[in-house]
């Protein structure tokens, strides 16, 4: 006589491994993380650029162009128009890089036996990349001020607009760090489960 020990139906829809998983579950895996890593990123750029626009806006109303392709567009298009699209552009291209970045976190959780230092990997360079982004602009804006502080224009008020703006930007930029930490630790939970065998037990 044969007795047979099935799994309940909720515990076999434990059983989850990323070979079996359809397609579309892989892409939406952990999405509305890599989403927030995009919008807090991009956030964190527009923020840092309002008192860098400000600073390059003011030393050019004092006649202190700036150099390279900046100045090229104010002298096509004029100073307002110029500088616009000068910020314009350079937040398109960040928008592009963050965006392939944030593609190649999701690329790495489709190699199936090194995802997981290929996911922190790309984690990192994310996070580094916007580091290296923001600090580069924190860096310029405050150039541009003491450029103006040195001209004798009171920068007292672009200061604390770097300020709080900064502040806004460095506090997305850790929210990142956070998110990209979760993102990872909710991946290892859902892709490390151990399938739980079928206990068959037989006698006679």
């Amino acid at each position: 006589m044969e007795y047979f020990i099935e799994r309940h139906t909720l515990e076999a829809g434990n059983r989850l491994t990323w070979d079996t998983m359809p397609v579309r579950d892989q892409l939406g895996t952990n999405a509305r993380e890599h989403l927030t890593v995009y919008i807090l990123a991009s956030l964190a750029n527009i923020l840092l650029s309002i008192p860098q626009y400000l600073a390059v806006n003011t030393a050019l109303e004092l006649g202190i162009n700036p150099k390279g392709s900046t100045a090229g567009l104010i002298n096509q298009y004029g100073s307002n128009t110029g500088l616009t699209i000068d910020f314009l552009r350079s937040t398109f291209i960040f928008q592009g890089i963050i965006a392939i970045l944030i593609m190649g976190i999701v690329g790495s959780m489709f190699s199936r036996r090194r995802w997981r230092w290929q996911y922190v990997a790309t984690s990192f360079l994310v996070s580094a990349y916007l580091a290296y982004h923001l600090g580069g602009k924190f860096i310029n804006a405050l150039g541009w001020i003491g450029l103006l502080e040195t001209s004798g224009v009171n920068v007292s008020g672009v200061y604390a607009d770097l300020f709080w703006f900064g502040l806004g930007t460095t506090i997305c930029y850790l929210l990142v760090i956070l998110v990209l930490r979760r993102s990872y630790g909710r991946l290892m939970a859902k892709l490390l489960l151990v399938p739980t065998r079928d206990l068959t037990e037989a006698s006679e």
